[in-house]
């Protein structure tokens, strides 16, 4: 019988615990733990939408979209109170930017094609119209060319030089399909079933997809009904599981994207060539929206009418990412000495952190060091007991520990310096006592920004410059039990937590300001932080009590986006986690109502994972 070296080429290998550079699939022996493990990608078991920059106007009515994720154009549509526009905006991947107006103020357009090559075609501007107009980058010009049949409400598909438009509404109910060469429309074969306001996807004139819509004369209406076009003939295939319309959608004949539409819904739903699934629901319902994408697991989704309670017309951003992305993941590690709650833990990784003080239960003054594998009890313990502090450093031998809330519930304004063996009482103590506090920054250069004072929750920010505290620009969102993240008092970053209630709003510090920026997808209180403003997660809280949140999000400078969450749920954790993007950790915290948690987890970031051989 063949051995494992002989199909793979190597022996398995002896190693006390985990190899330090295993290749992904190798496989060897852990003489420490008596295991047999190997290494395997991470990869994200569901779909998931995440919040974006959201459009300088709010726009409804389904103006035209174009392009991918990543790049993509939005043009036309209904603005605030109802009137037609001709705005265009440009979206570069993290923010959308204004760019040249269409020709033709309109709603209801079809448009295809890519960020800097696009075709608008047909609409409502007011009445039904055939102007076509071609997108070159930087300027809309009318062509000669306009559809044979004006109409609104219409569907488009493919490229500036090769598309197709199909459906619409005059009245009446439109089944009609035309094919777009470059320069002009011909009329080719009909829709099976006449509808307006329906889905679109493909990549050419001779590749396209069409999916529900409106008809009262079709029954269901809202209609589930899919074609498919060949460049020839449009043939009916695998029917959406929720009739629709109004909704955004992309990608191409064989693998795209429905997102929202009418009846007011998020619901999400994936084509694979044959039929559809439904998965992860947009954050925003809504209806009206635009759409584009480039397969079924990347695409963008932006604008629209919300639901009653909401303003009409949103210009909320949502990017989504399919099943089967490489992410992160989180492991078990070693457990702390002292299980608590409320404690601080700094550090640049997971293989180097200190935890300090917390509620144990009641303040405590425990400090402990982390290995990669395990805690050690030090015996440099705090000077002033107390929990609800804030930690700030970069390495975990230069620390500071701030303000806080003793045992007998005194908000304190100590500020304490570790010095990698011992912890001293600094003259320069933060300007305003406070605990629930959050922070980012250096031993030498740091900020903390809101907390909790006798009176309630404030939005009061100090900037150390390794001697004093100095007051500075108030954060725009007073809160408490929020996460903080940076690396010096010239850039953090202030997210989640108590404003009240739970909050998903982000702001970032620049040295001079704060400036909210994109939310959390998840809003919660007492959320811990790992990383910089430019590059961090946000993980556990205080969503849903009395267990605690499993919520992992990701921050890249611009956007959150869910990745896996923490194996244990865990709230009251909220002076952050120690690490980087890419190793971080998480310890402590309380995981009942009642319970603190020894329970440590170290994030690995690199998209792989090592996995134990079972039978």
């Amino acid at each position: 019988m063949a051995t494992y070296k002989d199909i793979v080429g190597t022996a398995v290998r002896n190693n006390a615990g985990n190899l330090p550079a295993p290749e992904t699939g190798q496989v060897w022996f852990d003489s420490t733990n008596l295991d047999f493990k190997y290494q395997q990608p991470n990869r994200t078991s569901a779909a998931s939408w995440s919040t974006g920059d959201p459009m300088n106007t709010a726009r409804a009515y389904n103006f035209g979209t174009a392009g991918v994720k990543t790049a993509a154009l939005n043009f036309g549509g209904n603005e605030p109170p109802g009137s037609v526009t001709a705005k265009t905006e440009n979206w570069d991947g993290a923010t959308w930017t204004e760019v040249a107006d269409l020709n033709d103020a309109r709603g209801e357009i079809g448009g295809c094609g890519t960020q800097t090559s696009a075709l608008a075609a047909g609409g409502n501007s007011p009445n039904p119209t055939a102007n076509t107009e071609e997108w070159n980058g930087s300027a809309w010009t009318e062509v000669s060319g306009n559809l044979n049949t004006a109409r609104k409400s219409l569907a488009a598909a493919g490229t500036r030089e090769s598309a197709v438009v199909f459906g619409g509404f005059g009245p009446p109910y439109y089944a009609n399909t035309e094919v777009w060469n470059g320069t002009s429309f011909s009329e080719n074969a009909d829709l099976n079933n006449a509808r307006n306001q329906l889905g679109g996807a493909g990549s050419s004139s001779t590749s396209a997809l069409a999916f529900g819509g409106n008809n009262p004369a079709l029954s269901p209406n809202p209609s589930p009904l899919t074609e498919t076009w060949n460049g020839t003939s449009w043939t009916a295939t695998g029917d959406l599981n929720t009739g629709r319309y109004a909704m955004g959608s992309g990608g191409t004949a064989t693998s795209a994207i429905s997102m929202g539409g009418e009846p007011k819904t998020g619901k999400t739903e994936l084509f694979d060539g044959t039929s559809w699934t439904e998965v992860t629901d947009l954050n925003t319902a809504r209806q009206t929206l635009g759409g584009a994408a480039t397969n079924n697991t990347s695409g963008i989704a932006c604008g629209g009418d919300a639901p009653p309670g909401s303003p009409s017309y949103v210009s909320a951003t949502e990017l989504f990412t399919g099943a089967g992305a490489d992410i992160g993941a989180w492991a078990t590690g070693g457990n702390l000495n002292t299980g608590r709650r409320g404690l601080a833990s700094v550090g640049a990784d997971n293989e180097a952190a200190l935890a300090f003080g917390g509620y144990a239960p009641g303040g405590n003054t425990e400090t402990e060091s982390y290995n990669g594998s395990s805690w050690t009890e030090l015996s440099g313990d705090l000077n002033t007991g107390r929990g609800n502090l804030g930690g700030v450093g970069t390495e975990y031998t230069a620390v500071l520990a701030v303000g806080g809330i003793d045992n007998p519930g005194t908000r304190r304004d100590n500020n304490e310096s570790w010095n990698g063996t011992s912890w001293t009482e600094l003259s320069g103590d933060l300007n305003t006592a406070r605990d629930r506090l959050a922070g980012g920054g250096s031993s030498t250069s740091a900020i903390l920004s809101g907390g909790e004072l006798p009176g309630g929750i404030t939005n009061i920010t100090e900037s150390w410059n390794g001697s004093a505290w100095t007051e500075v620009a108030d954060l725009n969102t007073a809160r408490d039990l929020a996460g903080g993240m940076g690396a010096s008092n010239s850039s953090s970053l202030a997210f989640g937590g108590e404003a009240p209630p739970s909050t998903a709003n982000t702001e970032a510090w620049n040295g001079t300001s704060w400036t909210e920026v994109n939310n959390l997808n998840t809003a919660r209180t007492n959320i811990n932080a790992a990383g910089t403003a430019a590059s961090g997660l946000g993980f556990a809280g205080n969503q849903p009590a009395p267990t605690g949140s499993t919520v992992t999000e990701d921050w890249n400078g611009a956007v959150w986006t869910e990745t896996s969450d923490l194996n244990l749920g865990r709230t009251n954790n909220y002076a952050g986690g120690a690490g980087s993007v890419t190793s971080a950790l998480c310890s402590g915290g309380q995981t009942s109502t009642t319970g603190t948690s020894q329970s440590t987890e170290e994030w690995s970031g690199s998209s792989v994972a090592i996995k134990v051989l079972t039978d």
